[in-house]
């Protein structure tokens, strides 16, 4: 009889675990879900939700750095995202995956290389893969650090590969650089810029058996009391095959109240996606990351503001 009751009373505990551990994954979830931070606010760099190529915003580079293209990605919706949450006691790590497709004819991506040639349509088959690190306290679980959305071309035989992301504030002697994916940076790591701030990007990048152009996307993101603007998308200046720049006036952003939490990515298109013909295929990576725009005595943004 003994022998039974502490059998009960161990199911008993049993359940009770991992009825926690349930509710922790749930509330992780949940809140990875809504955050400005992680959320689906960071997917908005991704997709233009178009299939019209734009006009690049601003200043475009010299003629002589880049030939004549229009691009946008068109990504089908709903994204469905998995979630491969570890919980330890009051620490968790979580590991958010999902896959960008865009077919053919009303998604995928649209390109406009050539103004007496149709706008051509490229197979959309990407991967994204970001990485969070949370705890928890007496009010509930927060995000603590977060790796960059590494976004990549799912199969292609053209692995692009970004070495180097570097932001630099000349003005005030202000420098963030992400070198990898699994790089994880705290909320207070995070690039910060002021509103006037004017900030000098460069990337190092590589195709397999290919050339490429980067684009800087910025913008798209969160402020109090207004919805999601539209983001921009900027070609850089090429220095050499491998590396590339480009000066971004944190203003042009129009954030009108701050802090505000925004959206980042440097998106790198090999040179036959961009300028092949209908037969060309599409492969591309990027590395998007949330920055904040603050006052020098501005706090940091909650996970959800």
């Amino acid at each position: 009889m003994r022998i039974i009751k502490l059998m009960a009373m161990s199911a008993l505990v049993l359940g009770a675990v991992i009825g926690c551990a349930k509710k922790d994954e749930e509330d992780i979830q949940s809140l990875l879900e809504r955050s400005w931070f992680v959320g689906e606010a960071s997917v908005q760099t991704a997709d233009d939700s178009t299939s019209t190529p734009q006009t690049f915003a601003g200043p475009a580079p010299a003629l002589d750095t880049i030939g004549f293209v229009r691009w946008v990605r068109h990504i089908e919706r709903p994204v469905e995202w998995n979630f491969n949450i570890t919980v330890n006691g009051d620490t968790a790590e979580a590991v958010i995956t999902g896959h960008f497709q865009g077919t053919p004819p009303g998604y995928g991506l649209f390109v406009l290389n050539d103004t007496f040639a149709p706008i051509y349509i490229r197979t959309i088959s990407d991967s994204i893969v970001r990485k969070v690190r949370l705890y928890r306290d007496d009010i509930g679980w927060h995000i603590l650090a977060l790796t960059v959305a590494d976004m990549f071309t799912a199969g292609t035989g053209h692995p692009v590969t970004i070495t180097s992301v570097r932001a630099e504030v000349p003005s005030r002697s202000y420098v963030f650089e992400v070198t990898g994916a699994d790089q994880y940076f705290t909320k207070d790591q995070l690039p910060r810029f002021y509103p006037s701030d004017t900030v000098v990007v460069t990337v190092a990048c590589s195709v397999l058996d290919d050339s490429s152009w980067t684009f800087l996307h910025h913008g798209a993101g969160h402020r109090p009391g207004v919805g999601l603007p539209r983001h921009w998308r900027e070609p850089f200046y090429r220095e050499n095959t491998t590396t590339f720049t480009r000066t971004w006036i944190i203003a042009s952003d129009s954030v009108l109240a701050t802090p505000a939490v925004r959206h980042s990515a440097v998106d790198v298109l090999g040179w036959q996606t961009l300028w092949g013909d209908s037969t060309a295929t599409y492969y591309s990576r990027a590395w998007g990351l949330p920055y904040i725009v603050a006052g020098s005595g501005d706090t940091l943004p909650g996970d959800e503001e």
